[in-house]
């Protein structure tokens, strides 16, 4: 899957993420995880595209996609809607979220072939049932050209924290979101 960086600083996060991330705290009641049925997509229609959500299984180890933007399918040559999730990098990140209750975020690179290559800055965010219990993954993702295309893997890939980080001198501005 290739190098990925994981965290929740909303000053590393576009301006985007933080409107998804800021209509999931809005949903928040008394400190509690917002529910999967107050979660609606009229909110945040503009970033629909790149919306997915993921349901947990009742062992918090399985992932499928429930639903899957066109945006998501156009990034990845694929249409995930009813696909479990099988990378094991990104099962690991479920589950983690699933077990903690807790958001996340992070930037990784998308190497394809004969295609411009794309960095990922994803956010996932829990969504909880009636009982608190974390039910379903609400993701948002947005993919950021990067200048050249990959005819091949190179073996050594650069450093994608330095890539990262001269890409958010460009791109990111420091704000903090209000959770």
């Amino acid at each position: 899957m290739g190098a990925m960086r994981i965290s929740l600083r909303s000053d590393e996060m576009l301006d985007d993420q933080r409107e998804v991330l800021n209509y999931w705290a809005s949903l928040k009641r008394d400190g509690a995880l917002p529910r999967r049925a107050d979660f609606k997509p009229a909110a945040i229609v503009r970033r629909l595209p790149t919306i997915s959500l993921v349901d947990v299984d009742l062992s918090g180890e399985g992932f499928r996609y429930r639903l899957a933007g066109t945006g998501l399918r156009e990034a990845f040559s694929q249409d995930l809607t009813g696909r479990a999730l099988e990378q094991e990098d990104w099962r690991a990140i479920y589950r983690d979220i699933a077990a903690s209750a807790a958001p996340a975020s992070g930037y990784m690179p998308l190497l394809r072939k004969d295609r411009p290559s794309l960095v990922q800055a994803w956010l996932r965010l829990p969504l909880a049932d009636d009982d608190g219990r974390v039910t379903t993954i609400l993701g948002y993702d947005r993919f950021i050209p990067l200048q050249r295309k990959m005819t091949a893997a190179p073996a050594d890939l650069p450093s994608w924290e330095g890539a990262i980080a001269a890409l958010a001198a460009d791109v990111f501005q420091p704000r903090q979101a209000t959770i």
